[in-house]
């Protein structure tokens, strides 16, 4: 359903609401209330799609300094964290 049509059956919503035979209004009212769904579905789809463009994919590297140190206990933390990331990179393919 192209916009122009959308905007259409919310006009055909809004005008059966002012119906006098109940079950008119009824009718409007459902319209109406799928319509909002619409929205709020539309709104939300909006809103995943941009959280996941704002991740980083597989390929660009992340912003972690992975540097290693002498000290053992940086160095543990480091692969450590190296791993993990990777694990879940592997883990979000495999979904």
């Amino acid at each position: 359903m192209n916009k122009r049509e959308y905007e259409e059956l919310r006009r055909w919503g809004r005008s059966l609401r002012r119906e006098e035979r109940e079950e008119m209004r009824a009718a409007g009212q459902a319209i109406g209330l799928l319509c909002g769904e619409v929205d709020r579905l539309e709104f939300e789809l909006t809103a995943a799609r941009a959280e996941l463009a704002a991740q980083p994919s597989e390929t660009e590297p992340a912003e972690v300094d992975d540097t290693l140190s002498d000290e053992t206990q940086l160095i543990d933390a480091s692969l450590r964290s190296r791993l993990q990331r990777r694990l879940a990179g592997l883990h979000r393919t495999a979904g």
